[in-house]
This record gives structure tokens, C-alpha cells and sequence, in this order.
């Protein structure tokens, strides 16, 4: 019996394999599209959203409308308890009225009925935009960093491990920690909505966030199945 060994090249580097193996979405929003430029394909889909040309890098998300939001659903990893995630995204809030940037659920819709949900971004309802991230291990996990300003672009990162918990990151700084906890998730796919809690709203469990319609502008959303580090963080600031 012949034996043979077989080689498989790549001309991608370690850090570019890890990427594509961890990189569930990645929405640019370029060319009015809200197609995933990630390996998965994942797309987003969604209602009353338009594009703006003003973007923080080409086009960008614009949330407008009372109706307005952009969601990806599938999201295997992120509904698994305790494994790692991260999300990114560089807001440009309008408005004051509303404060939910990115709520999870287990349903299309966002409602708690039967269905798991949680606001993982959003600002706060202190009457100033602090922004505010969250999470669950049997009870709110929440997170408040510094105060944004309106129509000016802010970079926002989420990651979580079981190791060091949740960390905020704005604008390349490393706001606040929580510590080592178990994320406690609900063990089905999950879906992202940008910029609205649909249904969850009264009934999710919000910690500091203000739930309801998210205004302004979304930019360059990831999600990843790990925890970025310091330094990816730092390459999705300086793109």
C-alpha cells in the first residue's frame, strides 16, 4: 500500500486564517449593499433603512425611520453559553429619543415570549448618550463607558471570554471590565438587530440600556467567535 503525503498551500498569513475561521459578519455597508463580506455570506436583511454616502469609511447604514432596522440571523456561536464573542461597529447617533444599538434574541422579531433577548449595545437612559454594552449570566452583566457625542462617529467593541469577561472598548481605549464570569446564552442561533428591539421592548432584561428605536448612522458592523485583542481591536479603529 502506497502512502502519500499531501501539502495544502495558502498564501494567507496565521492571523488572516484565524480570522476567516472566527469571523461570522462583517456588514461594510458599501455601495448601498447589505451584503457580508465575511467567509459566511450571512447578509443582512431588514426594512425602511437607507445609505448615506457620509460613511466613516464609504458608505455607512442610515436609521431614519420609526420602522428602521438591518438584522443577521444564524448566529450559532453567539447563542452557545460561555464561548467567546466580539462585536464591533462605529455609531453616529442623531437623536437622544431612543438608545437600542444592537439587541440579541433568539426570535426574528426580538420579543422575550418563548425567546431569549438581551440589548448587547446600546446608550444609556441617563438623558446624556453614554454608551452601554450587556450581558447574562443569570442576571444583567452591564457595562456603562463615557458619554459620545451626537453626529460624530464613535467606534464601539463588545468581546467577551470566560477568562476576563466583558470588555468595553470606545474609540481604541479600553473603557471598562468586568471580570471572569459564565456567559449564560440561551443554546439555539441567535439574530443581531441594528437599531431597533422590535418587540423586546418591556420585556427584555435591558441592565443600563435604553431600550427602543436607535437614530443616526451604523458603520463597518462585525461579529466575531472570539475575543479580539487589544490590538485587533486597534486595526478595526485605525481602518
Amino acid at each position: 500500500m502506497s502512502r502519500f503525503n499531501c501539502l495544502f498551500w495558502s498564501n494567507k498569513n496565521v492571523t488572516e486564517v484565524l480570522n476567516d475561521a472566527t469571523l461570522i459578519v462583517n456588514l461594510a455597508f458599501d455601495s448601498n449593499s447589505l451584503a457580508d463580506s465575511g467567509p459566511l455570506t450571512i447578509s443582512g436583511t431588514g426594512t425602511g433603512y437607507t445609505f448615506t454616502s457620509s460613511g466613516r469609511v464609504n458608505s455607512a447604514l442610515t436609521l431614519s425611520a420609526t420602522t428602521a432596522y438591518v438584522q443577521v440571523t444564524g448566529l450559532r456561536r453567539i447563542g452557545t453559553s460561555s464561548w467567546p464573542y466580539s462585536v464591533a461597529i462605529w455609531i453616529n447617533p442623531t437623536s437622544l429619543a431612543g438608545g437600542t444599538i444592537m439587541p440579541l434574541s433568539s426570535r426574528t422579531d426580538g420579543a422575550q415570549t418563548s425567546a431569549w433577548c438581551l440589548p448587547i449595545m446600546g446608550l444609556t437612559s441617563s438623558g446624556q448618550i453614554q454608551i452601554a454594552i450587556n450581558s447574562w449570566n443569570g442576571s444583567n452583566v452591564p457595562l456603562t463607558g463615557p458619554t459620545v457625542s451626537l453626529n460624530t462617529w464613535t467606534h464601539v467593541v463588545a468581546t467577551y471570554s470566560p477568562t476576563n469577561g466583558e470588555r468595553l472598548y470606545v474609540n481604541n481605549v479600553l473603557r471598562a471590565n468586568t471580570g471572569a464570569y459564565a456567559f449564560s446564552a440561551d443554546g439555539v442561533p441567535m439574530t443581531i438587530t441594528l437599531g431597533s428591539s422590535l418587540n423586546g421592548t418591556g420585556v427584555c432584561n435591558t441592565g443600563t440600556i435604553q431600550m427602543g428605536r436607535f437614530y443616526g448612522s451604523l458603520d463597518q458592523f462585525y461579529v466575531y467567535a472570539r475575543e479580539l485583542t487589544a490590538s485587533e481591536v486597534s486595526t478595526l479603529y485605525n481602518v
